[in-house]
């Protein structure tokens, strides 16, 4: 028995030994595998960019939010950066901007992959100021998303205008040969969409007015049609007011507007804010009020003026929702009032009314003087450090839907194109050419 068992355990060791001979020898000298390695070291962020294409980017774990901002940026090859911005939405469901003097990891609770879209965080107030067209195209782009989902209000009769200046700058001059009847309803523009609005935005398409319009000239004109709409460039939240009822308060350039729905109700100048705090869900919004006062005769040539504290409280859905709105009302404040970002006296005066003792929140960025005479100097042409050899194409084709169902001729010709309100502003007539009438477009937004 015990022969056997040494003879049997010989054995084994034989074999054992022959098998690591055989196999090659493992040294710590060896490297991992790269690819193991990058996955440890970084981390995956994925940009929806604004055509609603993605970008995944692979960044190191400890990045500074504005590395990706630098790698977005440059591969877009955009040069007036100031505008826009990345954005995410945190556990509480309320969006972000990506801070970019903070890590990435530290902002964002789910990830990796970390989730962002590409957005235009300031709008402009003239957006003649934007010198470079990937900008302005951008811009573009954005606004006629906006008004297409409905975020941004737009009368149907001024949509119709738009939406022909997003043909013409995509398809170029009016072709009644090349283009059907119902090719309009192949595209989205506005959500009262129907059929007899599409037939407007064809005819408009056609009007003389926008015949010979480049893309670049288009979209100039889409830009300066759409600023003078009421909500353009206004960042809008929700709160709750003192009576309990649901009210929006708008991030502008000239200050805080609260709307009751669709209608706007006030609007608190930025140099007339005192103080802008919030504590949980409360957000104060403490506004002044200047009064001319004489008590005698002597005192008319002189008036004296009396300042007048106003208090509001608006609340919010959660702490991370105030405290998000009142970063954004720093932000606003800093890019639109300010011409410069300094340790001067003179700017912490100003600013000082909008800051929370105890946050060491800044806007890091330029102000929009700042942007416009840095932009002046780049004359047009592409930064170095952009290493790009030549810029992409930027345009993308729309998206593009089934063509609808054409009904009757007579149907069309009879059924007016309704507003917001419900109230008729145009017609088709059986006096148009090809069943289509010029709407009548209001002068005043």
């Amino acid at each position: 028995m015990a022969t056997n068992f040494l003879r049997t355990l010989s054995q084994r060791l034989t074999k054992s030994k022959n098998r690591s001979q055989h196999q090659q020898p493992r040294s710590s000298s060896i490297p991992r595998n790269k690819e193991t390695s990058i996955r440890h070291s970084h981390c995956q962020c994925r940009v929806q960019l604004l055509d609603n294409s993605d970008l995944n980017i692979l960044i190191g774990k400890a990045a500074m939010g504005q590395e990706l901002y630098q790698r977005v940026f440059a591969h877009i090859g955009l040069i007036e950066r100031d505008y826009f911005g990345l954005q995410f939405i945190d556990h509480m469901q309320v969006r972000q901007w990506l801070d970019p003097a903070k890590r990435i990891r530290k902002q964002l609770p789910f990830g990796p992959p970390y989730n962002f879209r590409l957005r235009v965080k300031f709008f402009s107030n003239d957006p003649v100021n934007l010198k470079d067209e990937l900008t302005r195209y951008l811009f573009f782009v954005q606004l006629r998303q906006d008004i297409q989902i409905g975020f941004l209000d737009c009368p149907p009769e001024v949509a119709v205008y738009l939406a022909a200046l997003g043909l013409q700058s995509e398809f170029g001059d009016f072709n009644p040969h090349t283009y059907s009847s119902t090719f309009a309803s192949e595209f989205r523009f506005h959500p009262l969409q129907n059929e007899q609005m599409e037939l407007a935005i064809l005819r408009q398409w056609a009007d003389k007015q926008l015949e010979g319009m480049n893309p670049c000239r288009a979209e100039a004109s889409f830009l300066d049609k759409a600023r003078k709409l009421p909500l353009y460039g206004v960042d809008l939240h929700n709160v709750q007011g003192r009576d309990g009822c649901e009210y929006r308060l708008g991030l502008s350039p000239q200050g805080m507007l609260v709307l009751d729905g669709r209608q706007k109700i006030g609007l608190f100048l930025w140099e007339k804010v005192q103080r802008l705090d919030f504590r949980g869900r409360r957000l104060t919004l403490v506004v002044e009020e200047e009064i001319q006062n004489s008590k005698n005769s002597q005192e008319q040539q002189q008036q004296q003026q009396l300042v007048h504290l106003h208090t509001f409280i608006f609340q919010t859905n959660s702490s991370r929702a105030a405290k998000n709105l009142w970063k954004c009302a720093i932000e606003f404040h800093t890019f639109f009032r300010l011409k410069f970002i300094g340790n001067n006296g003179m700017n912490r005066k100003i600013f000082s009314p909008l800051f929370r003792l105890g946050s060491t929140f800044r806007y890091r960025g330029r102000t929009e003087y700042e942007a416009i005479n840095k932009n002046n100097e780049l004359q047009y042409q592409q930064p170095k450090n952009l290493n790009l050899i030549e810029r992409q194409p930027f345009r993308r084709p729309s998206r593009r839907y089934p063509p609808r169902q054409q009904q009757k001729k007579e149907e069309i010709l009879k059924s007016p194109v309704k507003s917001l309100d419900g109230g008729n502003n145009f017609y088709f007539n059986n006096n148009t050419q090809n069943g289509i009438k010029r709407p009548a477009m209001s002068t005043e937004l």
